[in-house]
């Protein structure tokens, strides 16, 4: 409670001791770590431990990477949501101990996998799946807490200082840690550090930590509100999509850039474990890049506008990424000059979205709002390491920094639309004017990259121009569209059921544009199919389907989902009438069934990516289920939330 009437951030401020301050920069340091680790090391231990051949490295990597963030999107932005209503605290410490148990099933993954290979992968998942999420939830929550404690004049030093903790770890000294992988017991000692880090950042945080913010228990639902203050603030959506293309960086750069040297270790005479090490050396001069110039940002924040801040900070981190795809050779140490770039343009953006999210965000609902942050930029790691994967494999190991640089532009784009209209801060950070943008448009281009960045791609490498789409390309494109039309086929499932919890009817006029583009991406699996692949040969096709009978489910679901694209314009709405639309639209659950067994049988058996989405399905399709029954689950997440 505040003190003689000091505002209740200030009265935190001056009620939390040093120790207080320096356990949770010590606790955000140890998540960012962990979590740095766990993809740091996951390319050698799949490497060396599973044995995955060197032509699918990029697309398991992906994968496993892919599941762990669709995972960790929905448990984080679920604590996110409860941390209004239970709490900080309780959340760290779960979060936490849900790390250490994590950490301890990893070790017992490597055994499985030493013992019978690739057999112990699908436990690997899962342990990736635990550790991933715990660290985001931590992370996330420690940042909520220094907001929870933050006024606006000493907001852009104190949450500098977070995300400075928060690099520190999850570059410099997981730099640094990663050099013991060149020991013969190397690994199994950094496989071990999230255990002992879980366990002790269980403690610290029972023992010192305290809440310090009012819970939420308003009538209106928070999610609603959160959208209430996106729709109604430019900025918000500047951060939003913004956000999309920063929290992957780190991951793609730690990922990629690992499995680029490892893959060329051989060619320049080095071992894949100097490779390894050489990869963590620069990631870690990309985190001193970060550290040095946060006191910068800081300054520039507190001086210009936060739309600004985000504009200069994409457009240097875009232009790093670009010139990192210009290298042929990752061990020419002249990679360290984009690298670093990158580092300063992701340090100004981390530190200026997580201060623009909490000068916006009324206080009750500050958790749901960092969550909501939180999923846009899961979403977006999603999509790029999902693409990203595809593009390592088929068309070169530089192929993701090129596609990253590209989608940070884009944004500066977009700020500088909002400076051109007029839309800018005031000197003490407020919106000079309530202006409302419209979201469709931004929606249709976010929806559209996919495409755009094939095009692109294709483009760049001659493909359209030449007779040199192989077969590995011919195959990158046929899983790259059919995996986008599974992936926003579930997503217009899902909006459905996001709007009837949270109760934000507006998400119902993106509904249909998402299940349109399904149907798109859905369009070019087939026509990638029938000419790239087999070159409109019908006797082939048939061979084709007789050796692969699950192409027939595609085909079903493909045959299926026609209908449903045609009568989605006004016109044949208003002709068959709205009811019976409904009723024929039904007919997206069976689809996307059929859909999610297609993926199966046709994924490998290391691949774990099509058993995620088969989960979604299944748990899409029970809330629907349970709807026509009476509504029980719905009922039971208003009440949870």
């Amino acid at each position: 409670m505040p003190r003689n009437g000091e505002p209740i951030a200030e009265a935190v401020v001056t009620g939390f001791a040093r120790a207080q301050w320096n356990v949770i920069y010590l606790l955000v340091a140890a998540g960012a770590l962990m979590a740095a680790l766990s993809v740091a090391i996951q390319p050698l231990l799949l490497d060396q431990i599973f044995g995955i051949a060197f032509e699918k490295e990029g697309a398991i990597n992906a994968d496993i990477e892919v599941v762990a963030e669709i995972i960790s999107i929905i448990c984080v932005g679920w604590f996110g949501l409860m941390s209004d209503r239970v709490g900080r605290v309780r959340i760290i410490a779960f979060g936490f101990l849900t790390l250490a148990a994590g950490a301890a099933l990893s070790l017992v993954s490597l055994k499985i996998a030493l013992a019978i290979g690739t057999g112990g992968l699908s436990l690997f998942y899962l342990t990736r799946v635990l550790v991933t999420a715990s660290a985001d939830t931590v992370q996330l929550q420690l940042s909520t807490l220094v907001g929870d404690v933050t006024s606006s004049t000493n907001r852009p030093r104190l949450m500098g200082n977070v995300v400075f903790m928060m690099v520190f770890g999850g570059t410099m000294l997981s730099a640094i840690l990663m050099q013991m992988a060149q020991h013969p017991a190397g690994v199994f000692i950094i496989m071990s550090l999230p255990l002992l880090a879980g366990l002790a950042g269980f403690q610290m945080t029972r023992s010192t930590l305290r809440d310090v913010a009012p819970t939420h228990d308003g009538d209106v639902h928070p999610l609603k509100q959160v959208w209430a203050v996106i729709s109604s603030d430019p900025r918000m959506q500047l951060a939003f999509a913004a956000a999309f293309y920063t929290r992957a960086d780190v991951i793609i750069l730690s990922l990629f850039f690992s499995l680029w040297c490892i893959s060329i270790s051989d060619l320049v005479g080095v071992t894949r474990t100097f490779a390894a090490a050489h990869a963590a050396v620069m990631i870690g001069l990309l985190g001193v890049a970060v550290l040095v110039s946060i006191p910068l940002w800081k300054r520039f924040i507190e001086s210009h506008s936060r739309i600004s801040a985000i504009g200069a900070s994409l457009s240097l981190a875009g232009v790093g990424y670009i010139g990192l795809g210009m290298f042929a050779n990752p061990f020419n140490w002249m990679v360290a000059l984009p690298l670093l770039m990158v580092g300063i343009g992701h340090a100004g953006c981390m530190v200026t979205l997580k201060v623009l999210t909490i000068d916006v965000t009324p206080k009750p609902i500050l958790g749901s709002m960092l969550g909501a942050a939180y999923l846009a930029g899961g979403i977006g790691t999603v999509m790029l390491v999902q693409s990203s994967g595809y593009y390592f494999d088929a068309l070169g190991p530089r192929a993701p920094f090129i596609l990253m640089g590209t989608g940070k532009m884009l944004v500066t784009l977009f700020a500088g639309w909002l400076l051109l209209n007029g839309i800018d801060e005031t000197n003490d950070h407020h919106l000079m004017s309530v202006r409302k943008v419209n979201w469709k448009p931004l929606v249709f281009l976010t929806a559209a990259l996919p495409f755009v960045w094939l095009v692109g791609r294709s483009v760049i490498e001659g493909y359209l121009a030449s007779d040199s789409l192989g077969e590995a390309p011919v195959g990158f494109v046929n899983r790259y569209l059919g995996d986008w039309a599974f992936t926003f086929l579930i997503i217009s499932l899902a909006m459905r059921p996001v709007q009837e919890i949270t109760g934000i009817k507006t998400l119902a006029k993106y509904r249909r544009m998402m299940g349109l583009y399904a149907f798109f991406y859905a369009a070019l699996h087939v026509l990638a199919y029938v000419t790239l692949e087999w070159a409109l040969n019908l006797d082939d096709m048939v061979a084709d389907t007789y050796k692969r009978p699950f192409i027939l489910l595609g085909l079903l679901a493909f045959c299926l989902l026609a209908p449903l694209a045609i009568t989605s314009v006004d016109s044949q709405i208003k002709r068959i009438g709205g009811k019976r639309w409904k009723k024929l639209h039904r007919a997206t659950y069976a689809i996307s069934c059929l859909v999610a067994l297609h993926f199966i049988f046709a994924a490998t058996h290391e691949n774990g990516e099509p058993y995620a989405y088969a989960m979604v399905v299944v748990a899409l399709l029970g809330y629907r289920l349970d709807q026509w029954r009476g509504g029980r689950i719905l009922r039971a997440l208003r009440l949870g939330f």
